[in-house]
């Protein structure tokens, strides 16, 4: 295999490289890991909830705050 037997993959959605493959391969819709999780695992992340009221109806808000 030589280096003209593989052709990019980018992310369909932020356009960054993801890698190489086979020419022949079929790749539908790639996404790079910040695009396929956002909210990365880890030890200190803190899980919260966030109450907001629009025409008095409550919507919950689930997010993620990111320690620095």
């Amino acid at each position: 295999m030589n280096l003209y037997d593989t052709k990019s993959i980018i992310c369909y959605k932020c356009n960054r490289f993801i890698g190489e493959v086979e020419y022949d391969a079929v790749v539908t819709l790639p996404k790079c890991g910040k695009c396929a999780n956002p909210f990365p695992e880890g030890d200190d992340k803190i899980a919260y909830t966030r109450t907001r009221i629009i025409n008095d109806t409550r919507n919950e808000l689930y997010a993620r705050v990111v320690a620095i």
